[in-house]
Formats: structure tokens, C-alpha cells, sequence
């Protein structure tokens, strides 16, 4: 077995132990807190990251750690964890479905496996380098939608275009497509995937552990991912993407988007 092979077994298993935690949490008493910049964290996200953690240190114990909660252990091999044990707390904690656990890997800095598990109706998009994409048992491909007047088009929270030119950038592309949906969250990349959605938008509020996972899932079904400014997105990365279920579309995406500089 490949090491990216032994990687995915390990992500699965990690994947359904946190939707155990994550689904028992939902039905129950939610008690969210908020983080000094305003977000928010319940103990279920607490739970799942160490979990996780402790898990990947005892069965990868030279790999690389970067997590939401938890932050970043260096690793002594090329490859790191990056670790969201759900993303949209905000939607979570309000008692909504709209909420993933995220786990991606990346192999020196570039994203090469990626997972996103939906607890609430029991679906799951994964996807390794060379692999393609699965949704659940079957291999999944983007539409290939070329023309960006013919696609449908998730937009995040408008709240998250906040930088110099997002929130314009915003605007000219929430004018664009035939269907426009909102605040879809990591499910959206899923089912861009899955080819269900044509692009899918994000504002200034990203960090790595809400990037990776995303990347080989729409990348292995035929989808491109990057900034902005078309650049590929990696471990360091964080603010605003864009993907798209082709290349086409993508350099139309950008052209609309049209940042300065």
C-alpha cells in the first residue's frame, strides 16, 4: 500500500469518528462560545480536532499538524495534516445542516488529498492525488461547463468580501450565471464535484484549513481551484478562491472578477 493509500484509510476513519461527534453534538444542547475574533466554537470542534490530532501523532508520527483550533505541529516528512473539524460553526451552532469536517493533506505545501464529510445527511466527497472523486461509492466529474452566462454559481456570505476589490468583485459575478445560491459552504465545492454546481465563490475570510480539502476534490473530478489571480493554492494560502468546473470558465470567473494589479 502507497503512503498516499495508508493516508486515505486513515482519513476515512478519522472522517466517521467525527461525524459521530459532530451529529451527537447537533441533537443536543449546543453551547457556543466565540473566539476573540468573533467566530464561533462549540466543544464539538474542540473534541474532533484533538481527537484527530491524537490519532494522526500515533499513526504518522512524523507528519506535519495544521489545525483550526489546535494550530501547527512541523512534521519531519513532507506531509501535513490540515485539519477543520467543522466548517461553519456559525451554521452548526445555530441548529442548521450546512456544516463539514474537513481533512486534507498536503505533500510539500501542495494539497494532494482531500475530504469533505457532510454529517448531516451522511454524504461524503474524497478525493486523493491521481484518484479521482468519489461521492460515496461512485467516481464524480464536473459538468465542464464552459459558459459562465449558462452556470450555476454558489456565492459565500456577502459579509466575507471585505478586502479592496472582493467586495466589487463580488458584485460584478453575483450578476452573472443562470441560478445563483448562497452561503453554501464547503458542500458547494462538493457538489461543484459532483457537477451540480459550475463555480464556486469565496470571500476574504479563508485560512489553509478551509482551502486544502477543497482543492484535489474538485481538481480530481476535473475542476480548476485557485485565487483570485488564477494562482494554485497551497498550504500557505488563505483569503478569497475561486473554482470552477472548467478552465474556460475559470478565466472567464477571473475576467469578471477583475482584480487591480
Amino acid at each position: 500500500m502507497s503512503e498516499i493509500d495508508r493516508i486515505l484509510a486513515a482519513a476515512l476513519v478519522l472522517a466517521a469518528a467525527a461525524a459521530d461527534i459532530s451529529a451527537q453534538a447537533w441533537r443536543g444542547a449546543l453551547a457556543v462560545r466565540y473566539k476573540p475574533d468573533g467566530t464561533s466554537l462549540t466543544e464539538a470542534d474542540l473534541a474532533i480536532e484533538s481527537m484527530w490530532r491524537e490519532r494522526i501523532r500515533r499513526q504518522f508520527p512524523s507528519h506535519g499538524i495544521l489545525g483550526e483550533e489546535y494550530g501547527a505541529d512541523a512534521g519531519s516528512s513532507a506531509f501535513t495534516w490540515v485539519l477543520d473539524p467543522i466548517d461553519g460553526t456559525r451554521q452548526f451552532a445555530a441548529g442548521l445542516l450546512n456544516f463539514a469536517s474537513l481533512i486534507g493533506v498536503c505533500r510539500d505545501g501542495v494539497p494532494v488529498l482531500g475530504l469533505i464529510d457532510l454529517p448531516a445527511p451522511g454524504a461524503r466527497y474524497v478525493a486523493a492525488e491521481g484518484r479521482g472523486t468519489r461521492f460515496g461509492s461512485r467516481l464524480v466529474r464536473s459538468s465542464a461547463q464552459r459558459a459562465l452566462d449558462r452556470a450555476v454559481v454558489s456565492l459565500a456570505n456577502p459579509d466575507s468580501f471585505t478586502a479592496p476589490g472582493s467586495a466589487a468583485g463580488y458584485r460584478r459575478l453575483r450578476s452573472a450565471g443562470r441560478v445563483r445560491v448562497f452561503d453554501g459552504g464547503a458542500a458547494a465545492y462538493g457538489a461543484l464535484a459532483r457537477g451540480l454546481v459550475d463555480l464556486c465563490l469565496n470571500g476574504d475570510d479563508l485560512d489553509a484549513y478551509d482551502i486544502c480539502a477543497l482543492c484535489p476534490v474538485v481538481q480530481e473530478a476535473g475542476g480548476v481551484i485557485s485565487d483570485w489571480r488564477g494562482r494554485p493554492l497551497t498550504l500557505r494560502s488563505s483569503g478569497a478562491i475561486l473554482a470552477s468546473a472548467s478552465s474556460e470558465l475559470h478565466a472567464a470567473a477571473l475576467d469578471r472578477l477583475a482584480l487591480p494589479g
